[in-house]
């Protein structure tokens, strides 16, 4: 970090010396560093030595991935910074050689794959989730991984990836060491030796493999399309399986998953995949099912047999697009003829509860388990969800019983006493960090008078709510909150205002009803990130002078009836000094307010200001 701080205080200096189009030469030279301080120190070392012209280093700029991949210095140092690395730290940078260039790589997936090759042992003070975060940061910290953009505007870091110039060493080295091997349209024979982690990319599905000895891969990874007959029960030694956005995967594809006996991580999400396969219930060490954004909507009966699971991930992934997404499914599912399905039923007897039907259009009622012992036998879970709990199950009584769960999702079919039960659960949950709940209503959230854990870190909400929870105001830990459907109104965004660690805050579609929403002064004192979209009744988006003052990104979105005056995002963008990004799209015509808003940005050097698919120029 002190090398990068030098080359950017050298940088500002210089740049007060330099012609605009050097300057602009010199921003984009430093963007394809991704702000590794290595390369950035070694690029500048190139410069040095080159005329101080812009085309000069507008040429450098056009060959600069040549010049870093033929540069002996840049990988030298590169080299170096690895080789002095911890060697915890080492096993877990060298396996990110398992993904594509510009990929950009999810915290939670990495995580839960180290963690399943056995690269985190288990901690006496922590969990192996902490400390695998912690493993993580430090990589961050030393610029050996690079945050993704969206990252840079929010108060984690979720998602990264890795430098171009060090992924080629580290996958050089990965090969040489024989624990990696990619296969793709372009190879004709498997690797001379037995690989830890075989990769499949841009492979046609009907294609045939070459011969592989399968018999030491500790790790399949896929990205395209899955080869027909890929997963057999030669992987015998397999730990993780991650299929995520694996095209043209079929159910059939999985019939042998019963036979991986040493499989620790499935990972299907955003696959075709709609059932999984009885002998799921084999896999007596698997940690972590993800199912999210597939057909999946229930578990097979077995599922209970899984005492190890950590990590149980299904439904639809809860994002401004999930009341479209849900709208979209149930229209689906009624011209295909059936009913609409949330994962997971567990009411349908996958946790050992008899079927209560309850209206909803079920076909089915599967026969408790022997002991009728239901979802507390899963006690390692760190996280479920969404889990959906019908009138009339137990589910939401015993949830309560998951007292190692960190995050929750739930979706509430009809609430009566489900709602009492689920939320006396959920006070007794006192390490949940991330809580999410949907419901056609929310109401029951005001009446009950058990409070959440008081250390919350997220809170979701989709569902008419009308008016936030007198508990809201004691969550004093809570830092992010998504809104959907809760039809709030300023007395409520007064409310969020005095929370004082919340760093972002999205209102989403039907969140918020009024047709003026005001952040007044001294409220939101930590919030980063600000998300207002899908508001149909909005016209006023008020932000007094000394409101938000940390706020890095805001984004106003989908809100047709918005103004178009200098009332329509009403704001101080000279008051608002660290604001980065102002992002103001599919609003309609606004070319008044968008007048105001650049005429404001005149002689700001940020923050840039995003409308429709473009950059607004400020000249």
């Amino acid at each position: 970090m002190f090398v990068l701080f030098v080359c950017f205080k050298v940088y500002k200096k210089a740049e007060c010396m330099m012609t605009k189009d050097m300057v602009e030469q010199a921003s984009r030279i430093l963007e394809r560093c991704r702000g590794l301080p290595l390369a950035i120190a070694t690029i500048g070392g190139l410069l040095a030595n080159r005329p101080k012209t812009s085309r000069e280093w507008m040429d450098l700029r056009q060959h600069l991935g040549s010049e870093l991949e033929s540069d002996r210095d840049i990988k030298r140092v590169i080299t170096s910074s690895y080789d002095g690395l911890p060697y915890h730290l080492k096993c877990c940078f060298l396996y990110l050689s398992i993904f594509p260039e510009n990929h950009e790589i999810r915290l939670t997936r990495l995580l839960r794959r180290w963690i399943a090759e056995g690269y985190i042992t288990k901690p006496y003070d922590m969990s192996v989730e902490e400390l695998g975060r912690r493993y993580y940061n430090e990589l961050i910290s030393r610029s050996m991984i690079q945050p993704s953009e969206e990252a840079r505007a929010s108060m984690a870091v979720e998602r990264c990836r890795v430098h171009s110039v060090a992924l080629q060493i580290i996958m050089s080295k990965s090969i040489e060491e024989n624990q990696l091997f990619i296969m793709d349209k372009h190879c004709n024979e498997g690797p001379q030796t037995k690989v830890r982690h075989l990769v499949v990319t841009r492979w046609k599905r009907n294609e045939k493999m070459a011969s592989i000895n399968f018999s030491q891969v500790r790790s399949l990874t896929i990205f395209g399309r899955c080869p027909m007959s890929l997963i057999s029960s030669e992987l015998r030694l397999l730990r993780v399986l991650d299929l995520e956005d694996t095209l043209e995967l079929e159910n059939d594809d999985l019939k042998h998953i019963g036979e991986l006996h040493h499989l620790r991580y499935l990972g299907l999400r955003k696959t075709n995949i709609s059932r999984l396969p009885s002998s799921l219930q084999n896999l007596g060490f698997l940690e972590t099912l993800d199912v999210q954004d597939t057909k999946v909507t229930q578990l097979p009966v077995g599922i209970i047999k899984l005492e190890k699971l950590r990590h149980l991930v299904g439904g639809v992934n809860f994002a401004k697009d999930f009341a479209a997404k849900t709208r979209k499914m149930k229209e689906e599912a009624k011209c295909n003829g059936g009913p609409f399905q949330t994962f997971v039923d567990l009411v349908t007897g996958c946790f050992g509860y008899d079927h209560v039907c309850s209206g909803c259009a079920c076909e089915f009622s599967v026969t408790a388990p022997e002991g009728n012992q239901g979802i507390e036998k899963l006690r390692n879970l760190q996280v479920l969800g969404v889990v959906h709990i019908a009138q009339g199950s137990r589910v939401a009584r015993d949830l309560g019983k998951l007292t190692s769960l960190r995050r929750l999702g739930v979706e509430v079919q009809m609430v009566g006493e489900e709602g009492k039960d689920l939320c006396s659960s959920i006070a007794n949950l006192v390490h949940l960090e991330r809580l999410e709940v949907r419901s056609k209503s929310l109401e029951f959230l005001k009446e009950t008078k058990s409070l959440p854990p008081k250390h919350l870190l997220s809170l979701r909400l989709s569902g008419r709510l009308g008016k936030l929870p007198g508990w809201m105001d004691s969550l004093h830990d809570l830092a992010k909150v998504k809104l959907i459907q809760t039809q709030l109104k300023q007395v409520d965004i007064d409310v969020l205002g005095k929370l004082r660690n919340l760093t972002l805050l999205a209102l989403w579609e039907e969140s918020f009803v009024e047709k003026t929403a005001c952040f007044g002064e001294g409220t939101f004192p930590m919030l980063k990130v600000l998300y207002i979209e899908g508001l149909e009744n909005i016209t006023t988006i008020q932000i007094e002078e000394g409101a938000l003052p940390e706020l890095e990104k805001l984004e106003v979105n989908n809100c047709t009836n918005l103004d178009d005056t200098d009332k329509g995002l009403s704001l101080v963008l000279a008051a608002l000094k660290k604001l980065n990004e102002l992002v103001l799209k599919s609003c309609g015509n606004k070319p008044c307010l968008e007048k105001e808003l650049l005429k404001q940005m005149s002689g700001l050097k940020r923050p840039k200001f995003i409308t429709g698919k473009s950059i607004v120029s400020r000249s």
